[in-house]
């Protein structure tokens, strides 16, 4: 029995370690350099949730204690949810949109074992960040309750009936809409719809303002208040708060009523397989075949969208190959809901950062200067940020198609110029919304606003470049979701190149600022050669950053043999 599972599982482990050790080192250095970075937050992280732990735990016992386990609580059903989300959508591209589907279901394997070939798979492609995130958390906790060396071990048990639930209850969830809807109208719809529900969390824990509850002389209601806001349902039939629980149980030493609770979680996580599994034998294959088919057809619209017809009346000017070329770019990135559904988030994130700014406690010129240069260097991050997920991935998003582009009349500078110039306006407006805004709201005067948005805008030019080019330089045509694009080498080491970029601009443009704020401090004109060179340099420097980026991208995609 399940013969072939372990079968399929010894093969996918086989092809796991020869990407990874014996693809000629690419992927080793990709996956050194992901861990390391990854460590490096899970410290961060780890030493941000033990200070907080241990001020909640400084408070009064009535408050601080109170306060600990509404924070556990809700960070057990935040990790819960995030689960329950990220496996439905997982579980469409491994149960329904994989390659090898095909190979496999036409296989004599019985269909019980692909299906839990493919559940481990689904859960462990959605699991494993949430895994990463919650370990320091949890390892915080214990620490500040001096828990015994045994609950550090079962947190690793504990974790793995809480990943099996929301595994089981996604994964039925999918194959339930499968058996309906095709498989990606039904994947566009759940990712907006899982993106829409990260949005609301952030503004929402944005918004509660905790960081004005963490002074000294914080009166108690404020921070009871706090808690009523944090305050999450804690029912004791939820997984969530039986995890939380059983970590509150586990750093007490309470090991007998820890044990109760470890048994209901490994129940449910027996009974959701079950389910899963029951339902798999009935609906799984039907969903499958009609995965890629619509329920009924559908006539062509009789007009075209709005959106297109206004971009041809933008671009009639420019020759009807580049024409042809944006209009195909607009057409993908809008029906790709994976892709325009990730402006969700970054609104939320300039929300976020706008209202961080306003909140900023600055008194005088030459602080809100400062901070404004400053915000030339936040906003290239996240331009950046931005960048590696839409522009650097503007190449890649050809995939299989690329070779009709390269079959056509167009040569590759003039492919790529107009990827150029098609995600250089929308970034530059976020780029000027988010420094001009941010300088409004930071009361500086005409001379550093000029600066700020002249700064931002060649900033954004280079950037742009540069997520063309090397976009260009390292394409991934052969991806299966085009999120998997921005964790490529190429794209780490675009983020880590505009890093540098944004630090260097910073510096430049700060120098014609300080001698701005020197000369009102003494009452003097503040032009002079050296500030026109800063000028200068900054300009040499993003015309470089476009120039060489761009010519390369070109060179590599010339040589791509089809």
């Amino acid at each position: 029995m399940f013969k072939d599972f372990f079968i399929l599982e010894k093969a996918r482990k086989r092809l796991w370690y020869n990407s990874l050790f014996r693809s000629g080192g690419k992927n080793s250095v990709r996956a050194a350099i992901i861990v390391t970075l990854g460590a490096l937050t899970m410290g961060a992280e780890y030493l941000f949730f033990y200070r907080l732990l241990r001020y909640f735990n400084s408070l009064p016992v009535d408050v601080g204690e109170i306060l600990v386990i509404q924070l556990l609580n809700l960070l057990c059903l935040t990790f819960f949810s995030m689960l329950v989300f990220s496996n439905v959508i997982a579980s469409i591209s491994t149960m329904f949109m994989s390659r090898d589907l095909d190979f496999l279901i036409s296989s004599p394997i019985p269909l019980r074992d692909i299906f839990f070939s493919k559940y481990i798979m689904t859960m462990i492609n959605s699991s494993w960040m949430a895994a990463a995130f919650c370990f320091p958390v949890f390892i915080a906790y214990g620490q500040t309750n001096f828990a015994p060396w045994l609950y550090y071990l079962l947190i690793f048990v504990l974790f793995i009936p809480f990943m099996v639930i929301p595994s089981g209850a996604g994964i039925l969830i999918t194959m339930s809409l499968m058996r309906f809807f095709p498989a990606r109208r039904a994947y566009q719809v759940l990712s907006f719809v899982g993106v829409a529900f990260i949005v609301g969390l952030v503004l929402l824990l944005r918004f509660i303002e905790p960081e004005k509850y963490l002074g000294k002389n914080v009166p108690d209601e404020q921070i009871i208040e706090f808690v009523e806001k944090m305050k999450a349902p804690d029912y004791p039939w939820l997984p969530s708060s039986m995890m939380a629980r059983s970590l509150q149980l586990g750093s007490y030493g309470d090991w007998e009523n820890f044990l109760v609770q470890f048994g209901y979680l490994c129940a449910m996580a027996i009974a959701s397989v079950a389910l899963s599994a029951g339902a798999a034998m009935a609906i799984y294959y039907v969903g499958w075949s009609g995965a890629y088919s619509s329920s009924r057809l559908t006539s062509l619209p009789p007009r075209e969208r709005w959106l297109y017809r206004t971009m041809r009346r933008f671009l009639r000017h420019v020759s009807p190959d580049t024409r042809a070329l944006a209009i195909k770019d607009v057409k993908l990135f809008w029906r790709d809901t994976g892709q325009w559904s990730q402006l969700l988030m970054l609104g939320a994130l300039v929300v976020v950062y706008i209202f961080n700014v306003r909140n900023l406690p600055l008194d005088n010129i030459y602080i809100r200067s400062i901070v404004s240069v400053a915000n030339i260097g936040l906003s290239g991050v996240v331009l950046a940020a931005v960048a590696v997920r839409f522009v650097f991935s503007t190449t890649s998003v050809e995939g299989g198609s690329f070779w009709v582009v390269r079959a056509g009349p167009v040569g590759m500078g003039r492919f790529l110029w107009e990827k150029f110039f098609l995600y250089l306006i929308p970034l530059i407006f976020l780029a000027e919304v988010l420094v001009v805004t941010s300088n409004i709201l930071l009361g500086v005067d005409a001379y550093v606003m000029t600066v700020s948005a002249g700064a931002v805008f060649l900033l954004t030019l280079g950037l742009t470049g540069l997520g063309v080019g090397m976009g260009a330089m390292f394409p991934k045509f052969d991806y299966e979701n085009i999120a998997e694009v921005g964790a490529t080498t190429g794209a780490i080491l675009y983020m880590m190149v505009s890093i540098v970029y944004a630090g260097i601009s910073v510096m430049i443009i700060a120098h014609p600022v300080r001698r701005h704020l020197w000369a009102i401090f003494r009452n003097q004109e503040s032009d002079g050669p050296d500030i026109w060179l800063a000028y200068i340099a900054m300009v040499a420097l993003t015309a470089l950053l476009i120039y060489f980026p761009m010519t390369w991208g070109r060179r590599a995609l010339d040589k791509i043999e089809l």
